[in-house]
């Protein structure tokens, strides 16, 4: 079994990628399969793993991607509660 946090608690995940894809609607098995068949060997343990977090965790990382590819910073913190920002390179 795989298990997770999630806002301070755990949460158990599905094991394999039939169980992902019994835990999704219609709209987001078809979505899941088209990422399976498009993503590289390499990339298909980040990929189910990804879709085996539940759908509100996963919109929320999307927007907290968007938010940071856009520059928004805003309330991103180190693990010691400062804040942290783009690295200038």
């Amino acid at each position: 079994m795989l298990r997770t946090v999630v806002d301070g608690q755990w949460v158990s995940l599905p094991g394999t990628l039939g169980e992902i894809r019994a835990a999704l609607s219609a709209e987001d098995q078809a979505a899941f399969q088209r990422e399976l068949d498009e993503a590289p060997l390499a990339e298909l343990p980040r990929v189910a793993a990804r879709w085996a977090l539940p759908a509100a965790v996963r919109e929320s990382d999307e927007e907290l991607f968007q938010r940071l590819e856009a520059g928004d910073y805003s309330g991103v913190v180190d693990s010691d509660g400062r804040p942290v920002g783009p690295v200038e390179p």
